[in-house]
């Protein structure tokens, strides 16, 4: 009779966190946030849906090469975030608080859309952007050294 014994040097997957995304720093005036970066479209239509919370300091940073009217749905979503739109010139162009998921399944799904053109949006677990102290017109850049294949907002 043998015995097998099987030893995993992986590091298991943290459940509030999502596997083969880029993470960066998005810096907001002198704060900073890592954040997850969505760029593919099958990663943007994941987003945050299925995760059980999003620790404070963290968020998902969904970037689009092009500026375009940008709008989001929660489908999916375990809890509620703060969403904040990012425009051209790299400023907080507005955020919405609070934003509570869907009550069931079967729910009609809200859409959240942006107020003008936005280069990038910003999700955080819900009461952040006002803990953090984000403001409307404040600054936003990504550390161009972390991140490689995306146009980015620089100082």
């Amino acid at each position: 009779m043998g015995l097998i014994i099987t030893i995993s040097c992986r590091k298991p997957a943290e459940e509030n966190s999502l596997l083969n995304l880029d993470v960066i720093n998005v810096n907001i005036s002198e704060i900073t946030i890592i954040t997850e970066v969505a760029f593919s479209p099958e990663e943007k239509a994941k987003g945050l849906s299925g995760r059980k919370d999003l620790h404070d300091g963290q968020g998902m940073l969904f970037y689009y090469s092009d500026s375009k009217p940008t709008a989001f749905w929660m489908k999916g979503m375990l809890f509620a975030i703060d969403i904040i739109w990012i425009g051209e010139d790299c400023t907080i162009l507005d955020i919405d608080n609070d934003l509570s998921p869907p009550t069931s399944h079967n729910s009609e799904l809200t859409i959240y859309s942006a107020p003008k053109l936005a280069r990038s949006v910003l999700e955080l677990k819900s009461g952040q952007a006002e803990s953090l102290g984000l403001n409307i017109g404040d600054k936003v850049t990504f550390e161009a050294k972390d991140i490689n294949k995306y146009t980015l907002c620089r100082e």
